[in-house]
Parts: structure tokens; sequence; C-alpha cells
């Protein structure tokens, strides 16, 4: 510090000889910096001696995120392949946000379509066929069905932060429907040759084009992953265009992203903030674990005054008699004479690791808006209220990714398949142009979450219906995900195979108003 100082005297004198009226600027700017350090409203923008390294950037969303973004999506991947928490989050978040799958329950009602009740309810059962039958074939690759495909976005949106869908039109023999989904890793979108365009006559940005409002008019997507190495595929064309929409509006590819700031053209990896934590974490346990087997290692060490026999009885040898330098638990060594052993003398980590481990790991899932016992998979130390109190908040997170995979990537896909299956002539409504809006009108189902107690939760979703509060299909989607008109038609199904069954065995009617109808015949 000194050492500045004296510099800083020495120049403000030799500029002080030269012109003496910049030295004084320089002092007046020195002054007044250090004036509004002090004085100033904000202490988190102040640039005194405990934040002097504190250093920020100015930039734009892209300025800030494309640089590095790579890095942090190559980083994030890593974690989750190779760290045990990371893996962990990765599949809980899969699991709450996706597990069975989100189905479709359509809402087209005769009022909204001008038609009877009857044949509102023979095409939202016609509506609803059609995506049982698409979901089992919807792969472009034919590896996965709509549920699996749903938990690959899922993911992606955790590990990349991104992913691309490309709606496809697949004829293949055995598939009810041609419209396929191809989903698209996000190192896949990039600009050719990795040149990016801000300012020629297309905004080209990390592969796609933006347009005057900074909307996507198009995206640049690699044939072959450009990690593929000897894999890659030999084409002509290793970059493809593809139109943000067509002609009549409909989507030629879906960009699902995470997206943090306005005017931000990709995706941010949710576990950026959490990438240092992780890794220092993870080199603290590692360490941790080999100090631990370090001190167990030597249990003896022997001196013998025979040289010859401690060189032919120890065992770790290469075949050129060479010593290894390797530890072993429990190992016995004999030392010839003169030689010595120093031992570091590691000490355990005792009641402090538990405690450093479990703290990093509640900073790591508060940056994801997870509890920790959603990060360990562990509630031995929750009670029914805690329990419950640290779901609920995580669910209200899990719900918004629901929200967001449903409107965002499912309504569209389904709008395009209820299209073609009306072109197929399989729903039976004579003015799809014009109702198109009400006929696609659909509530997403979204799987049911199990509770610490069902029996409350059940007397609560009771109560909440008596009350008016809520409504069965309501309950029935959010506690159960289950589409209630399925529930009624099943339950009456049931009563009526029970009636059959009772009546063939000579039984007595399990309904009272039944056998008081059957007294009067």
């Amino acid at each position: 510090m000194n050492l500045t100082k004296t510099l800083q005297t020495m120049i403000d004198g030799a500029i002080g000889l030269v012109s003496p009226t910049r030295a004084l600027r320089r002092q007046l700017a020195r002054d007044a910096a250090a004036a509004a350090d002090k004085f100033s409203s904000y202490t988190g923008a102040t640039y005194n001696r405990p934040r002097s390294n504190w250093t920020v950037s100015p930039g734009s969303a892209d300025a800030d995120l494309l640089p590095e973004l790579d890095t942090l999506r190559e980083r994030s991947r890593d974690l989750i392949r190779n760290d045990p928490h990371a893996a962990s989050i990765a599949q809980s978040f899969v699991d709450n946000v996706v597990g069975n799958g989100i189905r479709p329950q359509s809402l087209a009602t005769a009022d909204e379509m001008g038609v009877s009740q009857d044949q509102a309810s023979d095409i939202r059962g016609a509506c609803e066929l059609a995506w049982s039958r698409w979901a089992e074939k919807c792969d472009s690759t034919g590896h996965d069905d709509i549920y699996g495909i749903q938990a690959l976005v899922a993911r992606q949106l955790l590990t990349n932060g991104e992913v691309f869908v490309i709606p496809t039109m697949v004829e293949d023999v055995g598939r009810p429907y041609a419209l396929a989904l191809e989903v698209i890793e996000a190192d896949r979108c990039e600009s050719q040759n990795g040149a990016d365009n801000p300012n020629g006559r297309a905004n080209l940005r990390a592969g796609i084009e933006l347009g005057r409002r900074g909307q996507p008019l198009a995206y640049w997507i690699r044939v072959s992953h450009p990690g593929d190495g000897i894999y890659e595929r030999r084409t002509k064309r290793k970059w493809r265009r593809y139109a943000a929409k067509s002609p009549t509006g409909r989507p030629n590819i879906l960009h699902l992203m995470n997206t943090m700031r306005p005017g931000q053209t990709r995706g941010v990896p949710p576990l950026s903030p959490a990438l240092t934590a992780f890794r220092d974490l993870g080199s603290f346990m590692e360490a941790t674990l080999i100090r631990e087997r370090v001190s167990a290692c030597f249990s003896m060490i022997v001196t013998t005054d025979d040289p010859y026999s401690a060189a032919i009885s120890r065992a770790d040898t290469t075949r050129n008699s060479q010593r290894i330098n390797s530890l072993t638990p429990g190992t016995v060594e004999y030392l010839n004479p003169g030689e010595s052993v120093q031992f570091g003398n590691p000490t355990t980590t005792g009641a402090t690791f538990d405690p450093f481990v479990e703290r990093n790991l509640r900073a790591i899932g508060a940056s994801l808006g997870l509890p920790l016992e959603l990060v360990t998979n562990d509630f031995s130390k929750t009670n029914y209220s805690s329990a419950r109190a640290a779901l609920l908040e995580a669910r209200r997170m899990f719900g918004r990714h629901q929200r967001y995979l449903s409107t965002r990537f499912l309504q569209p896909i389904y709008e395009m398949l209820i299209e073609e299956a009306y072109l197929r002539g399989e729903i039976p409504i004579a003015d799809f142009d014009r109702l198109e809006f009400q006929l696609t009108r659909t509530r997403w189902v979204p799987p049911g979450w199990s509770w610490v107690d069902p029996l409350k939760e059940v007397q609560a979703s009771a109560a909440a219906i008596e009350l008016g509060v809520s409504t069965l299909a309501e309950e029935a989607a959010s506690q159960y995900g289950r589409d209630w008109e399925e529930i009624i038609e099943q339950r009456a199904m049931e009563r009526r195979r029970q009636a059959e069954i009772e009546k063939a065995m000579g039984l007595a009617p399990a309904n009272p108003e039944e056998e008081a109808a059957s007294g009067e015949q």
C-alpha cells in the first residue's frame, strides 16, 4: 500500500511539473470519489476497502451470458453426471415436474361451439383419444413416448437451461399421425462456424436471428452435435436454417428456455449460481475421505537390525524390486536401520463434517428453490409440519415449471395434433377454422403428489368441495393427477358391475334405494 501511494505521489508530481491544471483535476477527482464513497446513499454501491475488489459487469443479458454459456452448460452437465447431490436434484426435479406425465383434459364446451351436450362430449372424447393414440408414437426417433419426451425436456431445462423441439412430419408405417417431435440439445443451435453477426443484415446471436423487436426470426441448427467427434455425420450442410414460424403462423421450432433478464437470447443453466459451491463441496468431501483413509492405513512400524531380511519381507515391490509408494489399511511396515517415518498426523473432522456439508447443501438448494430434504432425499429429521411446509414451498417452484411446459410446449403441440386429427376426419365438427380456439381449449393435468398424511389431505379436499371453494375437477387434477370425468365414469361402471355380480349370486343389493325399489315392485 505504501509503495502504491509513493508511486501515485511521484506521478502526480511529474504531471504537476508539466501541467498543474491536470494535476489539480486528478486530485479533485480522487477527493470527489472519496466523498461519494463516504456519503453514498447505498452502502452496496461503495468502493471502500472491504468492497474494493467487488468488480461487476455492466453488460446486457447477452453480453454477460453468451461468451460464457458453453462453459456453464458443460460444467452443469459434468456435475449432474458425476456429483451425487446434483444427480439427485435433477432426478427430483424431473420426478416432481413430470412424473408419470402431464396429460390433457379437453375443455371444449357445447355453448362455445354451438353444439349439443352429447356432441360436445363426443368431440372431447375424440380429442383425448387422438392424444392417446399419438402419445405412443410421437418420437421422431421411435425411442420414447410423449411422457418420456416430457421428462427429457424437463431434464434439459434443468441441465442446460434450454432445449429446442422441432415438430416435424414423419410418414412411417405404424404411425397413426404424421406429427412427430425431434428434441434438439442446446449445443446444436449455433451460428455457422461460430461466427455471430449482430450488426449484419440479420441480427444473428448464438445461432438465433432476431428481428427489430428482439423476436426470433430463424434458428441455425447443426446437423450433428459439435461434440460428436468421430461420430459426427459427414454432410455437405453442417447447419440448417429453420424459420421460427411458417407463413400461417405455425411454429416450426419450439425454444424452451430459462429466462432471467429482458433481451436474453439463450437460456441460463439453473445450476449456474451453485456451480462453485458444488465443486468446492465435492473437493472438500473427497479430501476428507482421503484423510480418513490415510489415517487408517498405518497400524504398526517395526524397525529391524537385519536389512537383508527386511528387504526380503517387503511385499510392496515391483518386478525390478523397486518400492511401491502406496498405502493400504492396516499396513505393518518393516524399516531398515537408519530409516524413519514422519506422519502428518491427519485428524478426523469429527462432529463438524455433517453440519458443514448440510449448510452447503442448504445454500445450493436455496439457489434452486429446493429444500434440503429434496436435495438429499432424506426426511429422517422432519416431522409432519416441517415436511409439509418444505414440500409446499418446493411445489410452488415445480408448479411454475409445469405451467411453463404446458403452455409453451404441450399446448402448441396439442393444437397441431388436433388439426391433423380433424383433417383425417376423426374430430366430429364442421367448422374447424372458426372454432379452432374453442376446440383446442385444454386443462393440462400434471401428476398428483403424495402427501405426508393422505387422510388429512383427503378430508381437506372434501371440505373444500363441500364449502364451494373448490371443485371435483380441481381437486382430482391437483391432488391425484386424474381426470374427474374418468373418475365418475369409472365409479359408475364399477357400481353397475357390482350390481350385476350381486344379482347373479343372489346377494342383497348393496344400495338401500335399490332394495326399497325392489320391495315396491
